[in-house]
């Protein structure tokens, strides 16, 4: 038998640090090389962006959509 330590997230609203109850995600395109035949394929890996408890769900999603989406905006420019 093998015994993990579950690791538990923090909600990042300031100095909350209360115990996370919700997961922001998002996902992350990857275009792969193509094959011999020609063919390619793309894989979409998402990616964890963010916690927060049950009281601050709201700003932190706020924060997170200023964050991702200003650093979306730069990657176009």
């Amino acid at each position: 038998m093998k015994v993990d330590k579950i690791p538990y997230n923090f909600c990042k609203y300031y100095d909350c640090f209360k115990r996370a109850a919700y997961e922001f995600t998002d996902a992350e395109v990857e275009v792969n090389i193509s094959d011999k035949d020609g063919s390619s394929a793309t894989s979409v890996e998402t990616i964890t962006i963010g916690y927060s408890c049950e009281h601050h769900v709201e700003e932190v999603s706020k924060m997170l959509k200023e964050i991702y989406d200003d650093d979306k905006k730069d990657k176009s420019s």
